[in-house]
């Protein structure tokens, strides 16, 4: 993703909110309006570096500070950040309070924030608090707002224990797969948004047999929903939560 074209869309999306933008899909949330404030700021100043060389250079990019808890990338280099939307699955044995929500994997699209991390990571940060509440668009291959996000890949579990994902979305966009297991998590902070039942925990994945490029490893932070409730008291057999996340991928 360009800054410029991003910036443009920013800005066109400011000017409108909330009359033209903000239609029977999305709720004017107290995120929704720091998101637009950040915005306006960010349009002030990235109007003098947008035709800087090298604005969206990777080595700008650099994880959330809470972060901190989880195994550093040491060595390693940016090569994209993601915003992931979709769900959190779960199983449950029965519907009594007698069991507890079983976690089955994940699924969701991820979406090209690399250019925001690279130079305006406050925003980067509300973007999952936003899109959880905000619905997949029909077409798979739309971008996605509220900062109109090119597709970068998917996210889902290959296996029980394999999260996957998979940066190849056409035969001219072929970015490689990462196959992961998990090494660390940390629950997510306080102020994280929690949706019904609470944010799901920051991770720290590193990669497996099956990648394909460069891949080392992947961080999931920022993350915002996501979590089953405590038992399964009136829950069916098997049910999604929506979530959303940031998704940091570094190589070598």
């Amino acid at each position: 993703m360009r800054i410029a074209p991003l910036i443009i869309c920013l800005a066109a999306i400011s000017l409108a909110a909330p009359t033209n933008f903000l239609d029977d899909a999305y709720d004017w949330t107290d995120e929704l309006a720091e998101f637009y404030g950040k915005v306006s700021e960010y349009i002030n100043t990235a109007k003098h570096s947008i035709r800087t060389p090298g604005a969206c250079e990777t080595s700008k990019v650099a994880l959330p500070s809470y972060a901190s808890g989880l195994t550093g990338p040491s060595g390693l280099k940016p090569k994209y950040v993601a915003l992931g939307r979709g769900t959190q699955n779960y199983t449950c044995a029965d519907s009594t309070s007698k069991s507890t929500p079983v976690a089955t994997g994940a699924v969701a699209r991820l979406y090209n924030a690399t250019c925001i991390a690279a130079n305006f990571p406050n925003l980067l940060a509300n973007l999952p608090n936003l899109a959880y509440r905000i619905s997949l668009p029909t077409n798979e291959y739309a971008s996605f707002p509220p900062a109109n996000l090119e597709l970068l890949g998917h996210h889902f579990f290959f296996d029980a224990t394999t999260p996957e994902f998979n940066l190849n979305t056409t035969p001219n966009k072929q970015d490689g797969i990462a196959m992961t297991k998990k090494e660390g998590a940390i629950n997510a902070p306080s102020g994280a948004v929690s949706g019904k039942y609470g944010a799901v925990p920051w991770l720290y994945l590193t990669t497996t047999d099956g990648t394909v490029g460069n891949y080392k490893s992947v961080y999931r932070v920022n993350t915002a929903a996501g979590s089953a409730p405590n038992t399964c008291k009136g829950m069916p057999a098997a049910f999604e939560m929506p979530y959303a996340a940031n998704y940091y991928f570094f190589e070598e």
